[in-house]
């Protein structure tokens, strides 16, 4: 490989790279309003070859097909340069089938904005509670899964942003009015 190759290989993006945008997966949209205004959709592409069990309780989740859903659920953390988390349910956290998520691949980087991971309290205890990226998060790294990212709703992605500080708060009441499979 030339230079010039290894430089285009370079720039390529964590999706073409590694080829994770297929049509069999499934995608999913959360609808963001804040306040009492729609702000707008954001749709995730799910890596349900990769992460399936991690992938199926986020869809299960989007669309309320097992009781709960994350409809009505809120963005309750989030940091500028690092990301936003939502989907908390209760203090248990526990996944759309009523149970902890094992670690699935660990060996995903965070390595763009809008990708989906899943926080976790400790080792194979993951729940309904998600993290979008608002850029490389490599000390997440081996501790959290990667299970999808954003291919639409990047303006809504920036708002959210732009309602967080660099102390963990939330500034703006962000809420998820709607959600599922699309």
């Amino acid at each position: 490989m030339n230079a010039k190759q290894l430089f285009n290989f370079s720039k390529r993006s964590f999706s073409s790279l590694y080829n994770y945008s297929n049509p069999a997966n499934p995608r999913v949209y959360l609808t963001v309003a804040q306040g009492d205004k729609k702000i707008g959709d954001m749709v995730f592409e799910l890596y349900a070859e990769q992460q399936p069990a991690t992938a199926d309780s986020f869809r299960a989740l989007c669309d309320g097909s097992e009781g709960n859903s994350l409809t009505g659920t809120d963005f309750h953390h989030g940091q500028s340069g690092f990301g936003i988390s939502g989907g908390r349910m209760g203090e248990e956290n526990v996944g759309a089938f009523g149970l902890r998520l094992q670690d699935e691949d660990l060996t995903m980087r965070h390595n763009k904005r809008g990708q989906l991971t899943l926080p976790n309290n400790g080792e194979n205890a993951g729940g309904s509670e998600f993290t979008i990226t608002f850029g490389e998060a490599a000390y997440l790294d081996g501790y959290q899964t990667v299970f999808g990212e954003l291919v639409e709703g990047q303006k809504v992605l920036d708002a959210l942003e732009s309602g967080v500080d660099r102390h963990g708060a939330v500034n703006e009441d962000f809420k998820i009015i709607a959600s599922g499979s699309k």
